[in-house]
């Protein structure tokens, strides 16, 4: 761990935030967030003053923003939360990256160094088998429990409760999952503090929070977020509270933090509004025949289901052990495999992409879908869980780094244009895939220790 001994005196905080960056720029290291400010800062002084004009034109009372924001500071321990002398040192970095090859010396581009995400990583992971069927028991109770109210929500918003069940699951557990992070202070320091390119959404979110709490919705003291800001049974911020929560119980208050009334009948007012389509579902799994391109995964390789059928690709079977049919020929489908070649493969629907607009990941979108799906099953885990299997090892040893190394080494080859991320998503995986054409291999679109080590000697 770095501590101050180690550096000896110097002379102020600022000097020793800048010194910080550039020695962990300089070991080619993830830049780590800078020391948090001891004095007084009279920036966030004039912040927060500025800060208050803005709620006051909101109509936020004046007790219910000082008791919020006066003594509040940022926290400088939250993910992408640093002092504006990191910030700046970071951005002279960025530059420096940005003129220089990347790999050289080892370093990456600065959009590799981010926060992880679980969507994003070996995907068997993802998809714990024991977690995943104490989710479907639980999501069966709780059907059942909430009966008449899922009937309500679904005539008053056309959205399948499959789906809004699927998504309290996977965010909160059905509200088990408690957030632990002070909500305004998060918010605050998004908002002053956080990358500067977003502190303008940051910042409106944190006065839409105090909006609701001056509403009433909930307590100051019991508004708790993630990391990120997300709140209540169905995880949202503060903007998308501010679109689409209801009060569905009629208490006066739109509760999405105990209230299942509120919490679900909000997700499914967000459904719609993001896109939701009635009467059809997320998805399919599918079988596909031998030497099928996996490289067509993508919105960008949307076509009719009898365009997919012509292709030899066919639904799995059912509880009655026969090949399921399609109940529309002719809607439109994109193919997605969240492990390429070597795991469950799929055709989906537009609210798989909906989905995605409530959390951007292939991953999560998949796991809601086949949640929402396993509460309704009449089977067990073998009838109704996926057909194909997951690889059950990670052979490429999955990290942001290797993942963001092998997306360089693609867009160098122009079998990708991707923006290397080191997000593994459905465009890697068509890199993947249009690499291993172009050298003449069987498409898998999925990494390997064998594929990165044949596209690092290529390009020596």
């Amino acid at each position: 761990m770095v501590t101050l001994q180690h550096f000896g005196q110097v002379r102020t905080q600022a000097a020793l935030s800048l010194f910080v960056s550039c020695l962990f720029f300089s070991l080619g290291l993830e830049p780590g967030r800078a020391l948090a400010q001891t004095k007084p800062d009279p920036a966030l002084r004039v912040w927060k003053a500025q800060l208050w004009e803005r709620a006051k034109q909101m109509g936020i009372r004046r007790s219910t923003f000082d008791a919020a924001i006066k003594n509040t500071v940022p926290n400088y321990k939250l993910p992408r939360v640093r002092t504006h002398v990191s910030w700046k040192a970071l951005a002279v970095q960025d530059k420096r990256i940005a003129k220089a090859k990347p790999l050289a010396d080892g370093k990456l581009p600065a959009s590799c160094y981010r926060p992880r995400q679980k969507e994003f990583l070996f995907p068997t992971r993802y998809f714990p088998k024991d977690y995943l069927e104490r989710l479907v028991g639980r999501g069966k109770v709780l059907r059942a429990k909430y009966r008449s109210v899922f009937a309500r929500i679904e005539r008053q918003y056309g959205v399948d409760m499959r789906a809004v069940l699927g998504i309290w699951g996977r965010e909160t557990a059905y509200g088990q999952a408690k957030n632990k992070h002070d909500g305004i202070r998060t918010w605050l320091s998004l908002a002053y503090a956080g990358t500067p390119g977003k502190r303008t959404d940051y910042q409106q979110n944190l006065l839409y929070a105090l909006q609701f709490i001056d509403q009433g919705h909930i307590a100051l003291a019991d508004y708790k977020t993630t990391f990120a800001g997300a709140t209540g049974y169905p995880q949202f911020t503060p903007d998308v509270f501010a679109l689409y929560a209801v009060d569905f119980d009629g208490d006066g208050r739109k509760d999405i933090w105990s209230s299942v009334p509120d919490a679900l009948a909000s997700a499914a007012n967000y459904l719609k509004g993001i896109g939701w389509q009635a009467g059809q579902g997320w998805g399919y799994e599918v079988v596909v025949p031998q030497g099928f391109n996996c490289a067509d995964e993508g919105p960008g390789g949307r076509k009719s289901v009898a365009e997919w059928k012509k292709l030899g690709v066919r639904r799995v079977k059912g509880l009655s052990g026969k090949p399921l049919p399609f109940p529309d020929l002719a809607q439109q489908v994109q193919f997605v495999a969240p492990a390429g070649m070597l795991g469950p493969k799929f055709l989906v629907t537009e609210n798989f992409e909906v989905f995605r607009r409530y959390n951007k990941a292939d991953l999560y979108a998949l796991f809601v879908g086949h949640l929402g799906d396993r509460i309704w099953c009449r089977g067990g885990a073998k009838q109704c869980g996926f057909k194909a299997g997951w690889p059950q090892k990670d052979a490429f040893n999955f990290s942001r780094k290797r993942i963001c190394e092998l997306q360089i080494y693609l867009k160098r080859s122009g079998a990708s244009q991707e923006t290397p991320d080191g997000l593994f998503g459905g465009k890697t995986r068509n890199g993947i895939g249009s690499y291993e054409r172009l050298i003449g291999k069987r498409p898998s679109c999925f990494p390997s220790k064998d594929l990165l080590g044949q596209l690092r000697r290529s390009q020596r």
